[in-house]
């Protein structure tokens, strides 16, 4: 069975595609077995494997891939912005939000609508569902070390709070949220409470969006020029105790990605030795930084390796909008994420 809310999100975008359309359009669950969030649609009497996404208009990078070549699927948004349904539309990927815009491309069925904006209730409602509360800057901490670190979960408030310098207050709220908005679940062991993550995804694929939208612009300390990029990806830097991202860990897990612009993280006060040590300056005139230096945000749970967390790395590639980058990112997926928060 679905959820409650994709299961009004799936049938919000049916009603809409009808009263846009005129067309019949219904919608009945999918067979056993299959992930909760899909349905079988049927529109004017042409049948789609249907699929619930929510946040799509801030992944699409994702999307582009994952869908790539499946006439027969139907992504089921909550909402598509102009520039996100030109690009879905581009890379032949059929959708319908509950906005009515929607692309279809059958030989029997034509259907292009876009620009449809989303009502002032509609907004409300999205700003207003329970998980949202989880997924603001500090709770987007949280919730990465509960990604990255599941075994944090079922640890105690107390603890999750110590790993992630988070308070025991903002902690709670992130973990009562995650349960509200039914992507986790309150059990009961030993005679404590523990948040189980339900939907591992779902919550990868939400962090994704969240850590562009709100919390990457907040870690960024600084943008340098180096003129020298052998040391690049270099296991040195964890005398700093800092992490290659971006690009760098990019090629490091997929070997396939030659970095031209390079991501370190560390802690603000480790900036001036980094500096000193490879003569870093602000870039000259005409010349773009190729040097990102962004805030140590995590648990050192990889001591040991300079790299960031796949995950990191997956967000990163995703955020920069860059073509060859989301190749590099569904490489990520396939190999490291989609075995530790399910498939795509």
């Amino acid at each position: 069975m679905a959820t409650s809310h994709d299961r009004d999100m799936a049938e919000a975008a049916i009603a809409a595609f009808q009263a846009e359309t005129g067309l019949s359009a219904s919608l009945s669950p999918a067979m056993e077995g299959v992930p909760q969030h899909e349905f079988l649609a049927e529109l004017s009497g042409h049948r789609f494997h249907g699929e619930v996404k929510r946040w799509v208009s801030h992944n699409v990078a994702a999307l582009s891939y994952q869908w790539a070549n499946a006439p027969d699927r139907l992504l089921i948004a909550d909402y598509l912005n102009v520039n996100a349904a030109r690009t879905l539309q581009s890379r032949g990927i059929q959708f319908i939000d509950i906005a009515g815009n929607a692309f279809i491309d059958q030989p029997q069925l034509k259907v292009l609508i876009r620009g449809n904006r989303r009502t002032t209730t509609m907004a409300a409602e999205e700003r207003s569902h329970p998980v949202e509360r989880a997924f603001q800057r500090k709770g987007l901490v949280v919730i990465y070390h509960l990604l990255t670190l599941p075994e944090l979960a079922g640890a105690p408030i107390r603890t999750l709070a110590q790993c992630t310098g988070v308070s025991h207050g903002t902690v709670e709220n992130v973990l009562k949220a995650l349960v509200e908005g039914g992507l986790a679940a309150t059990l009961r062991k030993a005679n404590r409470r523990i948040t189980k993550i339900t939907e591992p995804r779902k919550l990868m694929e939400r962090w994704v969006v969240g850590y562009g939208e709100k919390l990457a612009s907040k870690l960024i300390i600084g943008e340098f020029y180096s003129e020298a990029t052998d040391w690049w990806g270099e296991d040195s830097v964890t005398r700093l105790d800092a992490a290659w991202g971006g690009e760098i860990a990019g090629s490091y897990y997929s070997g396939h990605l030659k970095p031209q612009v390079a991501t370190l993280y560390l802690s603000r006060e480790k900036l001036p030795q980094l500096m000193q040590a490879h003569r870093l300056r602000k870039p000259p005139t005409g010349i773009e930084p190729n040097l990102r230096i962004m805030e140590r945000f995590w648990l050192d749970e990889r001591p040991e390796s300079s790299m960031v967390h796949p995950l990191l790395a997956y967000a990163e590639l995703l955020r920069s909008g860059d073509a060859r980058n989301a190749d590099i990112a569904r490489r990520l997926d396939e190999r490291y994420l989609a075995d530790a928060f399910g498939g795509a």
